[in-house]
């Protein structure tokens, strides 16, 4: 939950470090705004996947390795598959699904070329084989455990984002790991210490006092803070609702096209189903956290239902910075970011 505290220097500092922690927010703001993805890295593969005698295989488990990074997706309603963001050289493609063999296929991409390989005919297994196929939970483990090494600079985590194209859904236990790998993150310590020093040095938060207690008072309040919106925002409602706490990356399309995708994140989120819908985990996340924060912040800081419904608003609307600064700005600065494709907005795509 963002909170209006003590001058505008400790809500700068609040702003920076919690940004990509866990309020599914972005980074700082560069005054240009990048178009895509390098173009030593815009090199794109499409594939059907079939069976020996042509026949269509949805949902068939792909593997796309190149330059050492992979990326797993399950085939569409058609049997085809989309990988982009891809580098130019040597890649592999291994295809399976359930009652049919792997099948792997490798070649060469040059600089942005975008490659449509011939169908990739798998054969069925015989009776006494038996096929491995990846589930959706276990790809949703795997995409998880590439999106907790995204760290912004290589630091400031930034586990709220997908740059998958066809994300799973995450599982109630998935959600709460990753509100609590979020919170219990050292920078996530260390921002609310730093936090905390400014608001002592400039008179913030003035019902408490300014000896070392003071300090701890306030320390605990910014970490409470964070905590709270991290867990409402990106589990509890979310578990509720059904709903996917994370940011989804556009990455293509015009710089408007995109803005209006960021901000309309505050608003409109995807269900577990895939779908559109309106985001009651991060609105109603707002208001719940600025309510709560009134019962730990001395009374002479409290302002009522006033402040609240104020903070609840600012909250969005920081929501809103956020999300633009993570569909234009953060992925430069995210090292560890796994080999993505473009997003289609689902506003305009469900």
């Amino acid at each position: 939950m963002f909170r209006i505290r003590g001058p505008v220097a400790a809500l700068v500092v609040c702003l920076c470090v919690r940004i990509c922690a866990g309020q599914q927010g972005g980074a700082v703001v560069e005054s240009t705004l990048p178009d895509g993805p390098k173009a030593d890295s815009n090199a794109s593969l499409t594939g059907v996947i079939t069976d020996q005698e042509g026949g269509l295989l949805p949902g068939a488990h792909v593997e796309v390795t190149a330059s050492g990074r992979t990326t797993a997706q399950l085939a569409d309603s058609s049997g085809t598959f989309h990988v982009y963001g891809l580098a130019a050289g040597h890649y592999t493609v291994r295809a399976a699904a359930s009652g049919f063999e792997a099948e792997v296929e490798e070649g060469t991409l040059a600089t942005a070329e975008q490659k449509e390989l011939e169908p990739l005919a798998l054969p069925a297994t015989v009776a006494t084989s038996v096929s491995v196929v990846a589930s959706s939970h276990d790809i949703a483990v795997a995409q998880l455990a590439a999106e907790e090494k995204q760290r912004v600079l290589g630091v400031i985590p930034n586990f709220y984002v997908v740059y998958f194209r066809n994300p799973a859904p995450l599982t109630t236990k998935q959600k709460f790991h990753l509100a609590w790998r979020s919170t219990l993150d050292p920078v996530s310590f260390l921002g609310s210490g730093v936090a905390a020093g400014i608001e002592q040095a400039t008179g913030g938060v003035n019902g408490w006092g300014y000896d070392g207690k003071g300090y701890a008072q306030r320390y605990g309040a910014n970490f409470a803070d964070g905590a709270v919106s991290t867990f409402l925002g990106g589990a509890i409602l979310p578990v509720i609702f059904h709903q996917d706490p994370r940011y989804y990356w556009q990455g293509t399309g015009t710089k408007t096209s995109r803005a209006k995708h960021a901000i309309a994140s505050v608003f409109v989120c995807r269900g577990d189903d895939g779908r559109r819908e309106f985001n009651y985990s991060s609105v109603l996340g707002n208001f719940a956290s600025a309510g709560i924060s009134n019962l730990y912040y001395p009374a002479a800081n409290r302002n009522g239902a006033g402040l609240t419904l104020t903070n609840a608003a600012l909250g969005s609307a920081f929501g809103a910075f956020a999300a633009i600064m993570q569909e234009f700005v953060v992925p430069k600065l995210t090292p560890h970011r796994p080999a993505s494709a473009p997003l289609p907005d689902p506003i305009d795509n469900h």
